[in-house]
């Protein structure tokens, strides 16, 4: 239950039990990880988790029936800021539930909060003082997030002519950056995909990929981790001025970025140490699981 005091009963913790999240991958139904490597962006994503109450306790601690409640799953994307919600489930009378929704593909990206209520869906037949009376009242939540995990999903994708730009016609890509460590990242970061480089718009694009494809997208996965990575610790001096940063701020992508690599310099080195460095920041990539893999 989040920190704040409501203006009605609320059950106590243990009341209401909220059992892990589900994905369905390949027809199978696995728990849910923190990140989706490899997602391909305009793919549905099904997830499911079951809601138990007791409700002999759950009656005593708020007074409201089983018949008054239910549970909703809403989601938004912190890329897209998009939310929708699923339709309310009711409880069966042992007080157990299962909400199962389909997470539309073309409104995910970036990181997903997905937050489950327990909610009242009418006003209970006897009002009494203290007990929820209003529809939409939230008795209970949970909250978890989800990352999406590939270069389209964590950056906003764009195809453009960099002949028309300063960029280098001859050059596949750029990512727009920024160094104002409080602006939001989704915001600010993203990909330009050089629109003469037909094999690269091809590999980004939505649907199945070939070989080459594959190896195209996880080459450009891993040089923009690598590029993110050596902002990150350009940046280490500002980052570390704050112990947290607003979420999926840049600064707080940027401390994440550092704390989750396993390298050991602390800044850019030296132009004679600059092989080394960048040895090493492949080998961080690759350790991060990003980009092209061992074979």
């Amino acid at each position: 239950m989040p920190a704040d005091v409501r203006p009605y009963l609320v059950p106590q913790p243990g009341i209401v039990v909220w059992q892990p999240w589900m994905l369905l991958d390949a027809q199978e139904w696995c728990p849910l990880p923190a990140a989706v490597d490899g997602w391909d962006p305009g793919t549905d994503l099904r997830v499911a988790r079951r809601v138990k109450v007791d409700p002999q306790r759950f009656r005593q601690e708020t007074g409201l029936e089983l018949d008054d409640i239910a549970v909703t799953v809403s989601w938004t994307s912190s890329t897209t800021n998009m939310t929708e919600a699923s339709p309310p489930v009711r409880f069966d009378p042992s007080g157990a539930t299962v909400a199962d929704t389909i997470l539309v593909g073309e409104r995910l990206s970036g990181i997903l909060t997905l937050r489950t209520t327990v909610s009242l869906v009418r006003a209970p037949d006897r009002r009494a003082i203290g007990v929820a009376a209003v529809p939409g009242s939230v008795l209970a939540e949970h909250v978890q997030q989800l990352v999406l995990e590939s270069v389209s999903s964590m950056f906003p994708v764009h195809e453009i002519d960099f002949s028309h730009t300063r960029l280098s016609p001859a050059a596949s890509w750029h990512l727009e950056t920024s160094t104002d460590l409080t602006a939001p990242f989704y915001g600010t970061f993203r990909v330009l995909i050089n629109k003469r480089d037909r094999e690269l718009n091809a590999a980004v694009a939505r649907g199945a990929k070939d070989r080459r494809q594959q190896a195209l997208l996880d080459g450009l996965h891993g040089e923009v981790a690598a590029l993110l990575l050596e902002l990150a610790l350009h940046l280490r001096d500002d980052i570390a001025e704050r112990e947290e940063w607003p979420p999926d701020s840049v600064g707080d992508v940027l401390s994440r970025t550092i704390a989750a690599s396993p390298l050991l310099v602390a800044a850019p080195p030296s132009p004679v140490e600059l092989a080394d460095f960048r040895t090493q920041i492949s080998g961080s990539i690759r350790h991060l699981g990003r980009g092209r893999t061992f074979q």
